[in-house]
């Protein structure tokens, strides 16, 4: 999946894109508080030092701008993904709703603009300032919603407080694991070694998500339902 840059662009739109694609490089390189906006402009080649400012007002309004730059793409094809696998009757399969929620992501890492934006991403998780799936869901992402919807359904008796949980550690583990992936590897040009990746990714999500939820972990979601109904 190519992401797209850009649509019609203006003298304003285009230094903006300017320093969002700068901003997205640096902080997958150096992470959110390893780089400054002085730095931003510079590699977005902007000589007026208000420019960033100007465009976003602060370090985390750039961080959710870069976000939705790019996810709003993704959450297209996601959708058209979730649908394909309607029509096809795989709503219950949890290995092609897996690969409809996560391929459009996973797959970003065959090109070059898409491992920045994976490398990112891992900054922001990695980082307490940032909450990601809250930044996400502001981001008007419908096909997330749904896609979470489907998985939550077709885990069956799995209790909802554990399914939820394990999607965000779903998030994560995928997030996570392409990113320190492409930096071991030129994700781009090892084609055979980056397909047994995914494949091999995809196999672990699967497994993790339907695990049998252990004893020890029922005592526990008993033991915070309780706590939350006597608040």
């Amino acid at each position: 999946m190519k992401l797209k840059e850009t649509t019609t662009r203006t003298p304003r739109s285009d230094t903006r894109l300017r320093l969002i694609l700068a901003a997205e490089k640096l902080f997958g390189e150096q992470g959110v508080h390893g780089v400054t906006l002085k730095e931003i402009n510079a590699a977005a080649g902007q000589r007026n030092e208000s420019a960033l400012h100007y465009h976003f007002g602060s370090k985390p309004a750039l961080v959710e701008a870069i976000l939705l730059h790019r996810a709003r793409d993704i959450d297209t094809v996601r959708g058209e993904f979730v649908e394909a696998l309607l029509r096809d009757g795989k709503e219950k399969d949890i290995r092609v709703l897996l690969r409809a929620t996560f391929m459009p992501l996973v797959g970003l890492v065959a090109e070059e603009d898409g491992v920045r934006f994976v490398r990112f991403l891992a900054q922001v998780l990695n980082d307490p300032d940032f909450d990601l799936p809250t930044l996400a869901l502001r981001g008007d992402l419908p096909s997330v919603n749904r896609a979470n919807a489907l998985i939550v359904a077709a885990l069956g008796d799995l209790p909802p407080e554990i399914a939820i949980q394990r999607q965000r550690f779903l998030v994560e583990m995928a997030i996570s694991s392409l990113a320190i992936w492409t930096r071991q590897h030129d994700a781009v040009n090892e084609i055979a070694t980056r397909e047994l990746f995914i494949a091999n990714l995809f196999d672990s999500m699967y497994g993790f998500l339907t695990a049998p939820v252990s004893e020890e972990a029922l005592e526990a979601l008993k033991r915070t339902v309780r706590k939350k109904e006597k608040k």
